[in-house]
């Protein structure tokens, strides 16, 4: 629900084993001794097989972890060999699977920390993306869910202090309460003002993931990287939990914009704002009342959060939501709302600071941007995938046409492999396109 229905399965079954095996090309065929290398008498290539789930928000969790490998996020054995544990039919196995997982790998890295920094380093990596899996699968009204976050964080943490890049954990001043972040930059960097990107991540993703989503290719590239947290937001609820989303999501970004130009390593001129899921709605609005911004990335562009969501619920909900409470969701029969549909809409009601579905709905019709929309006059990037829904590609179109200044497009196809959702399919396609724009831009 919310921001995934749309996401095209990624893991497919082609049957082609079977066909070879039937033309004597492969050792064996399914159900063979290739899928049993117990059997001594035979020779196979591994036990482990290559499935997701029949779910399409499970499969698309799924690729998401599997996505956060390509920055040693994580490690394709560790996690299929997490998913054997999963049920196809209940998400509720997913976090003791992914916890478990954390855990094994948490320990390994404190094994090696003292003779192996570089080993420990990659296995903190990895733990802290096992546990923000854990994390989206939680009851997120539980002090489980925050233990699992925190436990995400710290073992960044742990990361952190052993990465090739100088990084700093922020507490960001705003209004009554701050906003978690990080800010790195190469530590052979020149002491001269450099061109920094600002990235918000969305509904559900968190400051720790964006690193390996984006944040090192962007280090790698040279660029100062300014990763936080708004209300509403999953790092942000760690230590906030009341503080939900609210529409004028420019006045907590303006507060990142506020602390990154106080730095002399940052460059007025060329400071960038990147918004990835939900962000496509947070970085564009921002845009569209704060100059400071000189070239934006909307992936994918919400300029109407309202029309977004009802894509998912469907406009007959939308338009006669039935009368479900924050309050009665747990005592709903499995058979008549799935346990995942269940933790989704808790998850959205708690973020938006909505108690009942009609009062979500009513809620989210003040996320648009509007005519603020032409105020935009910085360069923009729109990104979508293919595979998002018709939903998704018009609201793409809706903001090009809206903005003021120029606007280069891109739509991830199928046969890259990037078009589902945030690209994470194929996210060093994604930040190759996202940074060699910005490094034109501002060359």
């Amino acid at each position: 629900m919310w921001e995934v229905r749309t996401r095209r399965d990624a893991l497919v079954s082609t049957g082609l084993m079977f066909m070879l095996a039937r033309a004597g090309i492969a050792g064996a065929a399914p159900g063979d001794a290739m899928s049993d290398p117990a059997n001594q008498d035979r020779v196979a290539r591994s036990a482990t097989r290559v499935r997701g789930f029949a779910d399409p928000e499970m499969d698309f969790q799924l690729l998401r972890s599997l996505g956060a490998a390509n920055s040693m996020g994580g490690a394709v054995g560790e996690i299929f060999a997490a998913v054997r544990d999963i049920r196809d039919d209940d998400p509720r196995t997913w976090p003791p699977a992914f916890v478990a997982l954390g855990d094994r790998t948490r320990s390994v890295a404190r094994s090696v920390l003292q003779k192996h920094p570089v080993s420990a380093r990659d296995h903190f990596q990895r733990a802290s993306m096992y546990y923000r899996a854990a994390e989206y699968y939680d009851d997120p009204v539980t002090d489980t869910s925050r233990a699992h976050g925190l436990a995400s964080r710290d073992t960044f943490l742990e990361a952190a202090k052993l990465m090739s890049w100088k990084v700093e954990v922020l507490q960001i001043p705003f209004e009554r309460v701050w906003l978690p972040g990080y800010f790195m930059q190469s530590t052979g960097a020149e002491a001269r003002p450099r061109k920094t990107v600002i990235v918000l991540t969305g509904f559900d993703g968190t400051g720790e993931e964006l690193y390996f989503q984006t944040g090192q290719a962007a280090l790698e590239r040279g660029w100062n990287v300014l990763m936080a947290e708004g209300p509403g937001q999953t790092g942000f609820l760690r230590f906030h939990p009341d503080v939900v989303f609210r529409p004028d999501y420019e006045a907590p970004v303006g507060a990142m914009i506020d602390y990154a130009l106080s730095r002399t390593e940052v460059d007025p001129q060329r400071l960038a704002l990147y918004g990835i899921s939900l962000g496509g709605y947070f970085a564009p609005r921002t845009a569209a009342h704060d100059a400071r911004i000189k070239a934006l990335v909307a992936n994918s562009p919400i300029p109407d959060l309202y029309a977004y969501e009802v894509g998912f619920v469907g406009a007959g909900i939308a338009a006669n939501p039935p009368p479900v409470s924050l309050e009665e969701i747990d005592r709903i029969p499995d058979q008549e709302m799935p346990p995942g549909m269940k933790l989704s809409l808790k998850a959205g009601l708690r973020r938006f600071g909505a108690d009942s579905l009609a009062a979500w709905l009513e809620r989210l019709r003040e996320f648009r941007i509007g005519d603020a929309l032409q105020n935009i006059h910085c360069p923009s990037l729109a990104l979508v995938g293919e595979g998002e829904g018709s939903l998704a590609m018009n609201l793409f179109e809706s903001f090009s046409r809206g903005v003021s200044g120029s606007v280069t497009q891109r739509v991830f196809t199928a046969a890259e492999g990037a078009d589902s959702h945030c690209q994470l399919g194929n996210l060093p396609l994604s930040n190759a396109v996202v940074y060699d724009w910005l490094d034109e831009v501002f060359a």
